[in-house]
């Protein structure tokens, strides 16, 4: 469901649903359609309201653990950190 919800936000950012930081009500409809469309016919707007705020505390986690070091990152050639 995680995939297929963060990929409906990223489309629906794109199209301009999100504004001043906030979504805008078709822009949750329309990631609510997208979750139905997979087989999630039971997904309401609260759902992907409170999972939105579960992804994004999970964000910050990890964005606080990672922020302060310096030289630690991807490296594309190993494939490792």
């Amino acid at each position: 469901m995680d995939f297929i919800l963060l990929n409906a936000m990223v489309d629906e950012a794109r199209q301009g649903s999100r504004i001043d930081g906030s979504w805008t009500t078709q822009g949750y409809n329309n990631s609510v359609l997208a979750l139905h469309e997979v087989g999630l016919p039971t997904i309401m707007k609260n759902n992907v309201k409170n999972r939105q705020k579960c992804l994004k505390d999970r964000w910050r986690e990890v964005h606080d653990l990672f922020s302060g070091l310096s030289g630690f990152g991807w490296k594309s050639s190993h494939k490792f950190f």
